[in-house]
């Protein structure tokens, strides 16, 4: 029997590009079969004239490089970096694998075998079976397995008679004066008409069947080499701030074409499809003379006379010569986990770029451990079909570059990786190259609110889907939490078993305090209160929010029908609970899931039986409680240490409801030092008016704060790069800084300069268990209930609330709530 550590289905592009990375970021021993004799895949039966459509400094492998480093002087692609033809890419891999792989004596191959299964593959020519034992995964290439024309079966019916062929045929033919039937629109199809045409036949004698117009890349922003630095990345740029721009998703594909992000072959026709095909100007001017363009759906039925549609015929005659371009290049496919226990299935994680994805998986797999880690370095970007999956797919991307972004060493390896094209050009641009920089800038400043933007597209169109679900539950990537979705939750979790209730959440609040529940998912463990429902639920979580519910059915005597409950629920229109340690007036849920998390959140009041209750105040306790109560503790940890001998104190973030709450509690203790709120300059004059703080200043301005003074530090930001900044500017005289919230939360990359050994990150949760064993339940409750009743009858004089009224309104203002953007005056109210 055969023994290997790494099984590879496949020896085609992605197979190639994963086992090149994987020899060189181990000492695994890889084993290889392939269906074809030679490695390369799909391209060994490739029509004779196909070539890359992007520069082939983006295929290949990683270690050895494909491209000739020219640019064409002559043909359709002049001016740009040559593209490699498919018997110069044959030639390329069939070196790789013998000079590189089976070199290497840790890469054993058998061409010309099909995989079995379970560690069998049998030669297709003598029938010989083989077993092999895999010590550690099986890698299987073949879901992204190329579909070509040579080996394609056209989905419509052919007459006897009809002179039909695959693309590949094309230049058997000897006489090119009869008329010919192009039959796709996609790249195959654009291949065929442009390569008539360079063959001298008349556009007039060529008919173009185009069921569905494509929007198409340029292929000028395409090129990855320091001359076309303004194309390429001024493309991005541009791509970017169109998407921030846009104000409905015509509007977007209107300025992604304005600005020369996207093209189209006719001006008149708004394209429906999107498969990433990239065309050259030239190209384009070149398939504009074709004018018999139809546009009737898909072929039916080819007859020796006519040509069936979905939407009407056309007449053809014998004479006619009938080509197939209707093969899709890559079949959209179910997205499943890459990295699955045992196996591992390559898929894109970059949109276009399947071998770069490849290469990227091999490391990913070298380098972490397990496999949740794994998924989340390496979340799906679906293959893209219709027009509005190019908004999903750049979400996904942009997605992928933030997650890889915070991996310092992942990101050195990108900077190195020939693959990553656009990657080695930006690390190489000089610091001092100031217009290169003011690009770099533009896009980088850009890219976070682009990815918003696309968020809210995508909710705007899975909104009409999701209004349709009865039992919904709102879930975000834990990820890139900006994405999120609403899914129906399972009748199989809703099912009662003794001592369990099921409740109907009434209402919740909504506030930036949520995003950090988020962004502290994993070290607090947020995530694990309420497990995602559904299907396909990896790398997916629950934000809790505080809100109102009523018990709709009951399997325990302690807690009945119609009772109304205040805690922490998940954003959902159900959850089912178990209520142990029930008095009068609170239970515990006691989920087996929840009986290791902080206490605190596992309880639920029964307002009904709560004397100080009062419903004219359900927004603000939903709202302002849970943050004033953080507040509280807050200003009482200071207070005991004395504020730790500051003379200031600095709030960054000083628009959120925690910090108003904390700065009303300065306001009220006379002993306290004077403090000073830093906000963004957009809230800077709201805040300002309020009257909370003794000073009020910008991010920008926090180096204008007096160093000479003992200086208390509360951080509700988390933006490492201004707390970075302050701690500097103040040296010595920075005597201690409170780590609590994270409202900024996408610039928390560590920085030089922040003094750790006096930080500290606050967990109120743990503050409230010391109070209460110092002072008692009741002791605790009477000095927080009257704070919390104060500072919310404060709050009501510049409060104002927002009601949403399902959970398809908060997927869709989500995106905003995580980039801070909402006005600090205003709370976020979702009734169900």
């Amino acid at each position: 029997m055969l023994e290997t550590d790494y099984l590879i289905i496949g020896s085609g592009a992605v197979g190639m590009a994963f086992v090149d990375t994987l020899l060189a970021e181990s000492d695994a021993n890889i084993l290889i079969i392939d269906r074809y004799k030679n490695p390369g895949g799909h391209w060994n039966v490739a029509y004779p004239f196909v070539s890359l459509h992007q520069p082939s400094q983006f295929y290949g492998v990683s270690s050895k490089e494909l491209s000739n480093g020219h640019i064409d002087e002559t043909g359709t692609n002049k001016g740009l970096y040559s593209l490699a033809k498919g018997s110069e890419i044959n030639t390329y891999y069939a070196d790789v694998m013998q000079n590189t792989f089976l070199s290497s004596g840790r890469v054993t191959y058998f061409p010309y075998c099909d995989y079995k299964g379970d560690g069998e593959f049998e030669h297709l020519e003598t029938g010989q079976t083989q077993k092999v034992k895999v010590n550690k995964k099986v890698v299987d290439t073949t879901i992204l397995g190329t579909s070509v024309p040579a080996t394609h079966t056209p989905n419509f019916a052919i007459e006897e008679g009809v002179r039909f062929m695959p693309l590949n045929d094309l230049p058997k033919l000897k006489d090119l004066s009869k008329g010919f039937v192009v039959i796709g629109g996609g790249k195959t199809g654009i291949d065929a008409c442009l390569w008539l045409l360079e063959n001298q036949v008349n556009p007039n004698q060529i008919t173009w069947i185009v069921s569905r117009d494509a929007w198409l890349l340029d292929r000028l922003n395409t090129q990855p080499e320091d001359e076309f630095f303004m194309s390429s990345i001024g493309s991005m740029a541009a791509q970017m701030e169109a998407i921030t721009k846009a104000n409905s998703i015509p509007n977007l594909f209107d300025r992604l074409e304005e600005v020369g992000v996207l093209v189209r072959l006719d001006k008149n026709v708004r394209p429906k499809m999107f498969h990433g095909a990239t065309v050259s100007q030239l190209e384009l001017e070149e398939l504009r003379r074709i004018k018999n363009v139809i546009r009737l759906g898909r072929v039916q039925r080819l007859q020796k006379d006519q040509i069936v549609l979905d939407q009407g015929s056309i007449t053809t005659t014998a004479d006619h010569v009938h080509v197939d371009c209707s093969a899709t290049a890559i079949t959209p496919h179910d997205i499943r986990p890459i990295f699955d226990d045992s196996l591992i299935t390559p898929q894109t994680v970059r949109s276009y770029q399947p071998v770069f994805s490849a290469s990227l998986i091999a490391y990913i797999e070298a380098h972490y451990e397990d496999d949740k880690t794994k998924n989340t370095l390496c979340q799906v970007v679906l293959l893209p079909n219709h027009d509005t999956d190019w908004i999903r797919m750049l979400a996904a991307q942009l997605g992928n570059q933030f997650t890889w972004s915070q991996e310092k060493s992942l990101r050195d390896w990108l900077a190195t990786n020939r693959l990553n094209g656009f990657g080695k050009l930006v690390k190489n641009v000089d610091s001092n190259d100031t217009e290169k920089m003011a690009l770099l800038k533009r896009m980088r400043s850009a890219s976070m609110p682009a990815l918003m933007k696309l968020e809210q597209f995508i909710t705007d169109l899975d909104a009409e889907e999701q209004s349709e679900i009865e039992k919904p539950q709102f879930q975000v990537n834990q990820n890139v939490f900006i994405r999120n979705r609403v899914v129906p939750i399972p009748t199989s979790d809703l099912q009662l078993d003794h001592g369990d209730v099921l409740v109907a959440i009434e209402k919740f609040a909504y506030t930036a305090n949520n995003i950090t529940y988020a962004v502290a998912g994993d070290t607090i463990g947020y995530w694990q209160f309420f497990p995602p429902a559904g299907e396909n639920t990896a790398g997916w979580g629950i934000i809790p929010v505080w809100g109102f519910a009523t018990v709709v059915e009951s399997k325990t005597d302690d807690v009945p029908v119609g009772d109304r409950l205040f805690g922490y629920f998940p954003p959902a229109k159900y959850l089912k609970m178990k209520p142990v340690g029930t008095n009068e007036r609170r239970f515990i849920d006691g989920s087996t899931h929840r009986a290791k998390l902080p206490a605190g959140y596992n309880i639920y009041q029964r307002v009904h039986n709560d004397i100080t209750y009062n419903p004219e105040f359900d927004r603000e306790r939903m709202l302002l409680f849970p943050l004033h109560l953080t507040s509280f503790c807050l200003w009482d940890a200071l207070k005991s240490k004395n504020w730790y001998g500051a003379e200031q104190i600095v709030i960054l973030s000083a628009s959120s409801k925690t910090s108003t709450g904390l700065g009303y509690a300065f306001q009220a203790d006379k002993s306290a030092p004077n403090v000073i709120g830093v906000t963004s300059a957009r809230n800077q004059d709201t805040i300002k008016n309020l009257g909370i703080y003794d000073r009020c200043l910008s991010y920008k301005e926090v180096t204008t704060i007096d160093a000479n003074l003992p200086t208390v530090i509360v951080d509700m930001s988390g933006n490492a790069k201004v707390l970075a900044a302050l701690h500097v500017h103040l040296g010595e005289q920075m005597k201690f800084t409170s780590n609590v919230g994270l409202t900024h939360w996408a610039k928390t990359k560590p920085q030089e300069g922040i003094i750790a050994e006096r930080s500290k990150f606050f967990f109120a949760p743990s503050h409230i268990q010391k109070r209460l064993k110092e002072w008692g339940a009741d002791g605790f409750e009477q000095k927080t209930a009257s704070f919390l009743r104060e500072t919310a009858v404060k709050t009501k004089s510049w409060l104002t609330f927002k009601e949403l009224n399902s959970l398809s309104e908060l997927a869709a203002i989500h995106p905003q709530v995580c980039a801070g953007i909402l006005p600090p005056e205003e709370g976020l109210i979702v009734v169900l």
